[in-house]
């Protein structure tokens, strides 16, 4: 769907429109899921989470300040709801559940690029969701986390590095 079409439709949600709401979820319904999993980690908690950012989002829709921002309004939304999960669980997880499974190929230990992000801590997780995986804009992940874009790359930076390290100790220990 074209940009216009969709900023269109955040107008007509603006107004009231709850036809116009539903088809912007439908559109960014798997953007939700890849941001909530990627910080929640659960299927049920993602799905609460995202759950609970829809109601947000629709009973204040009207709150929505640019139009052409739906989708960075939506996420910020979303990351609070998520965020507000985890403070009432603050559950224990177990090193097992949390690390994955890999496995063994022709001598060479094949790695999941999800479980080698899941091992980045929360701040540097969720900005590597957001770049890589949703493509957002450093300018727009700045303004979804309430943090200045020099923070943003230098969290970046540092979360590449992170990444790079694992994947270099990995590849060391199958040698």
């Amino acid at each position: 769907m074209e940009n216009v079409d969709l900023i269109k439709l955040a107008k007509l949600s603006k107004r009231g429109n709850k036809e116009a709401f539903s088809k912007l979820i439908k559109i960014y319904e798997k953007d939700l899921y890849r941001v909530a999993i990627a910080i929640l980690k659960n299927d049920n908690d993602a799905l609460d989470g995202i759950q609970d950012a829809i109601l947000k989002a629709f009973q204040s829709i009207e709150k929505l300040k640019k139009p052409q921002y739906f989708k960075t309004w939506l996420i910020k939304i979303l990351i609070n709801s998520c965020n507000a999960i985890i403070s009432r669980k603050r559950k224990i997880v177990s090193y097992e559940d949390y690390v994955g499974r890999t496995c063994e190929e022709e001598g060479f230990r094949k790695v999941d690029i999800k479980t080698v992000v899941d091992k980045l801590d929360y701040e540097l997780r969720i900005l590597i969701v957001l770049y890589y995986y949703e493509d957002m804009p450093l300018k727009n992940i700045s303004e979804v986390l309430n943090i200045p874009e020099g923070t943003v790359k230098s969290r970046l930076s540092k979360a590449r590095g992170c990444l790079k390290e694992y994947l270099s100790d990995n590849v060391r220990s199958v040698l």
